[in-house]
This record gives C-alpha cells, structure tokens and sequence, in this order.
C-alpha cells in the first residue's frame, strides 16, 4: 500500500515542478495590500507578532511584525476604494468583516486567512455598518438591518429591520453592558438599544445631540463626540447624558480613536487632550503644541500620546509630565528616498520599546521602535503601498558603458585619418584592459570560493559559473548591458509618489514625493491621471536624461509640471502654471539639447512648452499639431501652430454619436511606433499593403439605450470617418488596443452571456499605386477607402486590462496580453487573433500554415505569461522594447506589480537560456584530452600486440 503511495507523491511532486528552472529568472512580483485604514496590533501571548490591517482598497491582510512580509491577504469584491476601509473586528481566534457592500458577513481564521463562514445579511447595499463580538455573540448592524448570531451559528438569534436607513451605527462596551447607536438623517437625536445578555434587544429610547453630523462626529470606546463650531458635545452613551466643552476657535477637528477615553481635538498649531469624568465633566487634561507636519496617535495603553513627524517622534504621558523625543535617522544607503509626512500612528507599548506604525501621505508604512533608555527611533521595515494606485508607467534604458561610450566617441567624432586612428587605439586599449579587469575579478572570485567551499569538481563547476554572473543585471555596475534587457522603469502614483525600479529585480532605486499640494489631472473621461513623458532618454550620453510629470496643485487647481532624471531621480526643475491644464501632450520634434519638449494647453486654451523650441527647431512637418477634443456630445478636431501658440478649430461633428452615447475609450498610435513591413502577401502572391495612418484614432462607445458598441475610425486631420462597426446587445467592460493597420477590443456580450474578442484590420489595397508616397499625408485628395477585413471570436475570460507586446523594430509577430479577473495574464499570439482566418483552408493556404477560422479563442494555461505568480485587479499593461529583436518587457500594474520578458516568437536571436557554457566547455575538454589518451593507448596496444 506504500509503495503506490509514494509513486503518487513523487509523480504530483514532478508535475509540480515543470518550469521551476524558470521561475523567479526573468521576472519578479511585488503583491501590495493599499493604504492602511484601520489597524490593529495582535498579540500572541504577551508579544505582538502580527498587524490586522484593513486597507482603503478593500483588502484586509495580516502583516508579519518582524519583517512587514504578507502572511495572508483577502481582497473582497469591492473593487471601488473605502476611505475607512473594511468594517471588522476580532477575537481571539477569528476575524469578523463585513463585505459585499453591508449584505453579508465573513468570519476569518487570523492564523492563516482561510474563511470559515460566511453569513447573509440583507439584500441592500448600504455604507452604514458596525460590528462587535462580546459574550459569544456576534452583532451585526448594516443598512436598515440589527442582527445578534451566536459563535458558531449560522442562523440570527434575533433580527431587527427598521423602516428608515440609518446614517450612524455604533456599538458601545462597558463592562457587562452593551448597546447600539444609531441615528437618521435629519434627526437630532440618538436612538439607543440595549442588548441583553441571551443577545436579544430592548425597545429603543432617545438622546437627544444637537448638531450631530457624520462628518463631525466620531465614536469612541463609550463616548460620541461632535464639533458644533467652537463647542464640543460629547454623549455618554451609558449615562445618556450630553456634556459640553467651549474651544478657544472653531478651528479644531476630532482626531479619531476607536478605543479609550481620550478625546482628541487638534487645531492649527496645539493638541487638546480631553478626558470625560464623572466629577468634573469635560476638562483639558493636556495641551501639546504640533506643527502641520506632525501626525498624531493614541497608544494602545490609553494613557501616552505619540506625536510623529519625518525627524522625530514624540511620547507624552497623560497622567504625568513624562515624556522624552526620538530622533529619526535615514537608512536608505545612499539612495534619493523622499518621503511624504505622516498621517496615521498607531502605537503600543511593549517589555522593552514602543512599537509605532506610522503610515505616511503617500501610503508608505513604516514599523519603528524607540527605545526609551536610548532614544533613539529604529527602522524595522517599510512598504510603499501606494505602488497600489500605479496610474503611468515608462522604461527607461541604462547609461551606455564606458566601453560603449569609447565606440560611439571613436565613430561620431570628426577629424582626419590620423585622429581616427589614434581614437581607434585608445578605444582598443581601454577595452583590453576592461577584459584583463573583470575576468582577474573572476579568477579572484573562484580562488576565495574555493578556499571557502572545498576543492572537489562540483565546487569548482559552481564557483566558476557563480564568477559568470559577476556584472549580471543584479549586480552589476548601473550601465546598459549588452542586450538592453535591464532598465529603469519609471512609475508614477495617484498618491503624489514616483519610483525608480531596477527592472532586473524590483529595487527600488530611488523616490520621489511630489509634495502635499499635489492633485491628479482629470481626464475627458473622467479618470485620474498624471501624465509621465522621456523627454531625453540615455542614448545621448554626453547629457543626462530627463523625464516629467504633470499634475495639478489642489489649493490653487493650477497646473506644476517637475522635470528629473530618470535614473537617480534628481529634481531638475519645478514649474507652477499660471492656469489649470487641459490637456498635455509631447511633441514630436526635439531641441538642440535632444529634449522632446512637453506641451501644455489651459482651460481657456493658454498654450506653454518645456523647454521652449525656437522657430528654427521646428520643420515643415512639425510646425502644427492636431489633437482629438471630446466634448459632450460631439467630437472636434483642433490644429495647433507650435510657432505662434495658437489653437485653431478645424472641424466639428458627432460622428454619427447621439445624446444616449458615451465614450468609452479613445485610442491612437504612438508617434514613435514602427512598422516593419508594409504590406501582407497573400497565398496568390500578392501584396496588401496595409493602411499606416499615424493620424487615425479610434472611439469607442456605447450606447446605453438600445446597448450597442460602437468603433469608429476617425482621421483628426480633416475628421474623415474612415470605417465605422456596430455591435449589438454589447455592455462594459470595454477595452481597446490600437496598433500598426488593425485594432484589437473586448467587450460583455449580453446576447451570449461572454467576453467577446474582436479584430478589425485596414488595408489600401493590393495595387502598388497606392504605396508611392513615402509618408502618409491625410491632405492628399482622391484617397481610395480601405479595404476592411473584422471578425470576432468567443473568449472564454472575463477582461481586466488589454495590450499588446512592442519590439525594436516591429519585426516579431506582435501578441495581444489580457488580465483576467482571476489574476492571469494570457498571451494571444497575432497570428491566432486574424481578421483575414480562413472558413476553409486550401492546399495553397497549409502551405503557407495558415490558420483556419474557429469562433473561439482557447484559452490555454501555458500561455499565461505569470503561471502561478497571481497579478490581482491589473489595470494597465505596460510594453517596452529590448535590445533584443525578440524580446519585449512587460510590467502589469494593479493590486501587485509583476515583470516578465515576453518573446512572442521565440528567442530566434539568440542562444537558448539554458545554454550551459561552462559544462559544454568541460565535456569539449574532457572529449579532446581523452581523444589524445585513447589515441596514444591504442598505438601502444597496436604495438604490443605486433610483438606478441
């Protein structure tokens, strides 16, 4: 019995590990969980191991202490952030949320994050939850709902459903008693329910609150506090009684603190620390001045305030004048990490130091301990959670090597023979001794490996292949390698944050806070965004280069563009705009500095360009710029004199768009994309040339009438509509890829009940007459419509995010990358996605392997590009070319960050990946000098035998 047993195992265990020579090689994963709303530390017997965290992007998750790693994650269905996060509550075994927008109730192991049961609450949606566990029970309270379950239970002991929905609820704990709060809008009273101890409730009764307002009321432990202008309320719930506290201003807000007696009341520049007693009412306890840039916490205990800033940390004793500050020293080893402030602290004291989570401006968590002999504030760990809020994302290539440099040096510059020549020497030369450099570092590091590991024949073969890796992409110096695979690759957060990543492992490089004025753009379609542009890449290396980022100031709505170098993230320069920015765009053309200016267009059509480019910087073809402007129910296009700054309206119309249609997506080529080949040849030996208009535009839209999906091709030169489909019985989400001749979308079939994948590909014609121009000219009159070929196919998955794979020269077969919902990213092959599938195929046609016509896209697990390595919510999918024809970079952002190399058509320019070198080189040793042994034998054995 055995014996079949372990075959299993060992079968499963074999199956389990295709690929895994692979796996974490070419690409790395960042899983993330959001910015922290709520946090609890946990304890496991007098020492917290763990942090409960519930995220305003609706995760909870549970964080090691002592590394800040994941230990588990739960990331509910409700995709639209909660700025106070997941409603919950634990005990000593389980945790206790409320999902699926207040209609049901999930109970979790806070071990492992496995669930254990899941229970129904209403039907409704609401916003308005509260939840508590005491006496065994559980109480539950959403929406118009009061419910009380026994542990264990699946069915309510007790079920109360009023008619009005509550714009309150809170439960109350003192002691043995318990009781609900809630409140109506309009009303200016509380109404109060008692919970007996078998869990079921009392008649509700009233407290009357003057000026409750959800917005300047808090609950906390036994209290509800309200800011009426200068005046403080504050209900005791459990003696029903109102007290009142006159403010020196009506400046101050509440801070909040779920637990404790402490009431908080910060102003512009002091902290009122107010305790409720039963002899004296409301009184100031403490008054601690704080600055703008300090955040401040409650302590676990109840009885210390800590005051938290980016230099130092602050802890004040209630009940006595004890307190002592921490310094704060950067560890950063040298690199540019400019963090935001702090916003949140969350504190505890523990046997020997405080433990303090501070959560900054831009997400970034941060677990420090002050030791209170020493003083001084210890940096555990850090996470940078608002890569979660990723919204643009650029890569950049690495400075040329100083060898590469000497190349381009020996041939750009001018001079004579003899010049050339003694370039070309000192070029030789400085590359001889790069050689005899690293391969003594090689010979050193096998030497010191050997001494240190043993001298056998598998110790050698390791440490001569660990000396190969010896200026890798991992550790290596910061210069290009020699085919572009590592790069730096820019990203930019609706959080105000912008990140330099090695690409060769996720490191963070260097950070960058845009400051606490900064606020997304919006875009015509309603969606943040902070536009990012390379405006000088490193290709020129005798300058550096330069990239910028545009966003809004939130106190004056104006515009603030900051330029920086992409590689150590160097401010270069910041700009404020007189004028709240429109649109952005860069500009096909660059200066004498190599810098592709950045041009910003102002709600009253103001137009600026950084760097400014004089007249004799721009061409004929450069001089004027046309843009697509959405309007509300019609489309215009705009022409743009770069010389003067002028905006000039060249056509206006609906394309064919009505009142009940909304834009969905708009999509157009990039500037810089290249097509390899012209045209197709067909299976008779003619060419079809395709239709390369860099000016067409794709609109997407739907109608929510009669549900029809509408794509129109659009040229924004002259307005012509180039080809228009119709789709019907068509819904969200709807997703769109434009590239080279041929556009690529998804969209909800209602009809089928599934995604559906369409294709739509534009040719000229298969007449020569029509590729004589060099350039495409959209003025040219007497223009031929395109040739249309579409077609659709069934897919299987549900769509996240679409893109499609970018390579140096266009040359390799382009692939198509979907995000599912299930956190796949699938690879569709060009060839598969085929307006032009045949029903039928010919000889002819498998002669030329062509593929026929099948309505369904399969959906194959080899072709998921992140096998196991699970990438939740993707909202973008960024391509980058390589060095490598081959090879293109891919970057999925959303809830995790995952990067990969993507070879659509193989890796047809270069050796395999597992090409060993070393041991071929061993074998070809070992089969040469056993030629020569095997060849002197055999002489000596032919000898022998010819004398016996």
């Amino acid at each position: 019995m055995r014996l079949p047993l372990l075959v299993t195992i060992a079968f499963f265990a074999s199956t389990s590990a295709i690929f895994e020579d692979q796996v974490g090689k070419f690409d790395w994963r960042k899983p993330l969980i959001g910015c922290p709303a709520n946090l609890h530390f946990d304890k496991a017997g007098s020492k917290s191991d763990r942090l409960i965290i519930s995220t305003e992007q609706s995760i909870l998750a549970s964080l090691v202490l002592n590394t800040g790693n994941i230990g588990w994650r739960k990331i509910m269905e409700d995709s639209s952030e909660t700025p106070n996060g997941q409603t919950f509550t634990k005990d000593r075994e389980y945790i206790y949320s409320i999902s699926s927008d207040g209609r049901s109730v999930r109970v979790w192991h806070k071990n492992n994050g496995v669930m254990a049961r899941q229970l129904t609450i209403s039907e409704e949606k609401s916003s308005v939850q509260a939840i508590h566990v005491a006496k065994e029970k559980l109480f539950v309270a959403s929406g118009k709902t009061l419910m009380a379950y026994r542990s264990g239970d699946e069915k309510p002991l007790e079920t109360v459903v009023v008619k009005k929905e509550r714009s309150f609820s809170a439960f109350f704990q003192l002691d043995e008693s318990l009781i609900h709060v809630s409140a109506h809008p309009g009303d200016s009273h509380l109404e109060l329910v008692k919970i007996n101890d078998d869990g079921s409730f009392d008649s509700p009764s009233e407290l009357k609150m003057e000026g409750f307002s959800m917005e300047k009321c808090h609950a906390q432990s036994e209290y509800i506090s309200c800011l009426k202008g200068s005046q403080l309320l504050v209900a005791d719930v459990f003696k029903q009684k109102v007290h009142k506290l006159q403010l020196d201003s009506d400046q101050y807000h509440l801070h909040p603190s779920t637990t404790g007696k402490l009431i908080l009341a910060r102003g512009v520049d002091k902290l009122h620390v107010i305790e409720l007693t039963s002899e004296s009412g409301l009184q100031v306890r403490k008054t601690v001045d704080v600055t703008s840039s300090e955040a401040v916490g409650v302590a676990e205990n109840h009885e210390s305030i800590v005051v938290a800033s980016s230099d130092a940390i602050r802890v004040l004793s209630v009940n006595s004048n004890h307190h002592y500050s921490a310094k704060r020293t950067s560890s950063e080893d040298g690199k540019i990490m400019e963090n935001s402030k702090p916003k949140r602290v969350f504190a505890r004291k523990s046997e020997k130091d405080w433990e303090i989570v501070l959560v900054g401006e831009d997400c970034r968590i941060e677990f420090v301990t002050v030791d209170e002999t020493s003083k001084l504030v210890n940096l555990e760990w850090a996470r940078e959670e608002s890569l979660i809020n990723t919204v643009s994302v650029e890569m950049v290539d690495l400075p040329l090597s100083e060898s590469q440099q000497m190349i381009e040096d020996e041939f750009e510059e001018a001079g004579n023979f003899f010049t050339a020549f003694a370039r070309r020497i000192h070029s030789q030369c400085g590359q001889l001794v790069r050689f005899f450099t690293k391969n003594v570092e090689k010979i050193i590091h096998v030497a010191t490996s050997i001494s240190r590991d043993g001298n056998g024949v598998s110790d050698f073969i390791n440490s001569v292949r660990a000396a190969g890796q010896i200026g890798s992409a991992s550790s290596g110096p910061f210069e290009r390698d020699y085919f572009n695979l590592r790069k730096v690759i820019i990203v930019v957060t609706s959080s105000g944050t912008v990140f330099g990543i090695d690409s060769a492992d996720g490191q963070f490089l260097w950070k960058m806070w845009l400051g606490d004025s900064f606020s997304p753009l919006e875009s015509q379609l309603e969606q943040k965004r902070v536009p990012l542009f390379v405006q000088r890449t490193t290709a020129h290396y005798q300058l550096d280069g330069l990239a910028s980022v545009v966003f809004s100031n939130k106190i004056t709505r104006n515009g603030v563009i900051v330029s920086f170098n992409p590689m150590i993230g160097k401010v270069e320069s910041r700009n404020e705009l007189g004028y709240p920015v429109k649109r952005v765009t860069v500009l096909p053309v660059h200066t004498n500095k190599h810098v592709y200016p950045v041009m910003l267009i102002g709600k009253n059509d103001e137009i600026k360009t950084f760097p400014s480019i004089t007249s004799d910087e721009l061409t004929a073809t450069t001089s004027s710029l046309y843009l697509l402007d959405l309007q509300q129910q019609s489309v215009q296009g705009l022409k743009i004199d770069i010389s003067t700054q002028k905006i000039q309206p060249v056509w206006q119309g609906n394309l064919g768009l009505t009142a009940d249609d909304e834009i969905v997506a708009v999509k157009g080529k990039s500037f810089n994309q290249k097509v390899h080949s012209q045209g197709r040849v067909l299976v008779t030996r003619e060419v079809q040339y395709k239709y390369v208009n860099p000016n067409l535009a794709a609109v997407a839209s739907i109608n929510k009438a009669n549900q029809h999906l509408t794509i129109t091709l659009v040229d924004i030169v002259t307005g012509q509509v180039v080809h228009s489909a119709a789709i019907g019985k068509s819904a969200k989400p709807i997703h769109l890829v434009h590239s080279e001749n041929w556009i690529a979308y998804t969209y909800w079939s209602e009809k089928g009940r599934r995604t559906e994948l369409g294709i739509i590909e534009l040719y000229e014609g298969s007449e020569e007459n029509h590729t004589q121009q060099d350039t495409f000219d959209s003025k040219i009159v007497q223009k031929l419509p395109p040739v249309v070929a579409q077609q659709s196919y069934i897919y299987a998955q549900g769509v996240d995010a679409m893109s499609v794979s970018e390579t140096e020269q266009g040359l390799t077969t382009r692939s198509i990358l979907l995000a599912h919902p299930s956190g796949n990213i699938h690879e569709v092959s060009r060839r598969l996605l085929d307006a032009n599938r045949p029903m039928e195929l010919t000889q002819a046609m498998r002669e030329e392997m062509m593929i026929g016509y099948m309505p369904e896209i399969a959906v194959a697990t080899e072709e998921m590009i992140n096998y196991n390595q699970t990438v939740h919510r993707v909202r973008g999918i960024k391509t980058s070319p390589s060095g490598l024809e081959s090879t293109s970079l891919v970057l999925a952002y959303g809830t995790d960050l995952f990067f990969t190399r993507l070879v659509p058509s193989g890796t047809f320019d270069i050796l395999k990946d597992d090409f060993d070198h070393v041991l071929i080189s061993l074998v070809l040793t070992g089969l040469v000098v056993g030629s020569y042994v095997t060849k002197r034998l055999a002489r000596s054995n032919a000898l022998a035998s010819q004398w016996s």
